[in-house]
């Protein structure tokens, strides 16, 4: 197992990460938040926050813990 330092990168630029490891595109994760893809690229270029649900439903889907998603925390990669 390897640790993925995520320093230095907003919330958005960890979700982009992860979509695109996870092969998905930034549509499909828009609407598994139930939000528009223009705000997610606006969540994603950090002009405006992830709220607390979005987060706990974006850590589900990824299967990371929250702080993974908030920059708190190295991604533990198998």
């Amino acid at each position: 197992m390897s640790t993925l330092k995520l320093d230095g990168l907003n919330s958005g630029q960890i979700v982009k990460r992860l979509a695109g490891f996870n092969g998905e595109s930034l549509k499909q994760i828009a609407g598994i938040i139930g939000i528009s893809p223009s705000a997610l690229s606006q969540k994603c270029s950090g002009r405006i926050s992830f709220s607390a649900e979005e987060i706990a439903t974006l850590a589900e889907h990824f299967n990371v813990a929250s702080d993974v998603l908030l920059g708190r925390a190295p991604l533990e990669v198998k």
